[in-house]
């Protein structure tokens, strides 16, 4: 092709192995990247820029698909959706004379996130997850992200998982007073997640050896550091979208 365009780029859309979809209704939005329509089980993509290949395109749209996937992880269940590269629609702007060879490029592919969860219960939904306007994939959020995926799956400790979040956190913004102010949390929040973290748990949990021997998190307990910690790492990537932030206090913690 002499001058090729990508028109659209197609992504199959699937889910856990304990999460499937029943009729759900097509989703259309736009955003700056371009136009989307997810229906039937497919994700079309009709670009807002110029992009001369698959491969150019992918890398374009790979972190809002990023995002989509990691915030519908935390909102919902590990494995809500995924997006796996297909093909796209490509033309030629400056087609040769009729009568010339024409050379077709080969379409680079980009694959997307796959991660492994291990569940033992069945999630069926009646509609794709919206997609995320203040949500940013950063490296900071995926990294989090990456250790919460590591709890859930059993390859760590709860509190040693969140006490690493929590210093991801400080340690961007320098301490723990300004991480407070940057990420607008109450700093209550702050300092109940770090006694859970610190001061509890079993021998085999615990962050720390107790002079008096251990104290297991109480299930309430361990429902609220889990739900904290989801909502500190959906904040990470609130933050870094450069939206405006709410304060996260002990009344709404929870609420995601």
């Amino acid at each position: 092709m002499r001058d090729p365009h990508v028109e659209a780029v197609y992504f199959k859309v699937s889910s856990g192995e304990d999460i499937s979809y029943k009729d759900p209704d097509p989703l259309t939005f736009q955003n700056h990247l371009g136009e989307y329509c997810l229906s039937d089980g497919v994700l079309k993509v009709v670009p807002a820029e110029h992009f001369g290949s698959g491969q150019e395109a992918c890398q374009a749209i790979d972190g809002f698909l990023r995002a989509w996937e990691i915030e519908a992880d935390l909102k919902k269940n590990p494995g809500t959706i995924r997006f796996t590269y297909s093909h796209v629609d490509l033309i030629d702007r400056n087609p040769p004379p009729p009568g010339k060879p024409q050379v077709v490029q080969a379409v680079g592919i980009c694959s997307g996130v796959a991660i492994a969860d291990n569940f033992h219960f069945h999630v069926a939904l009646g509609r794709y997850p919206e997609p995320p306007e203040r949500f940013s994939a950063s490296e900071h959020a995926q990294h989090a992200y990456r250790r919460w995926l590591s709890y859930r799956n059993g390859q760590e400790p709860l509190q040693a998982m969140a006490y690493f979040v929590i210093t991801l956190v400080e340690r961007i913004a320098g301490s723990r007073a300004k991480a407070c102010e940057l990420f607008k949390i109450d700093m209550a929040v702050r300092t109940k997640m770090g006694d859970l973290c610190s001061e509890r748990g079993s021998a085999l949990t615990a962050r720390k050896a107790q002079s008096a021997g251990f104290d297991e998190l109480s299930p309430i307990e361990k429902n609220w550091l889990e739900q904290a910690v989801k909502r500190l790492i959906l904040r990470l990537g609130e933050q870094a979208s450069g939206q405006s932030l709410d304060q996260i206090t002990m009344e709404n913690v929870e609420q995601l």
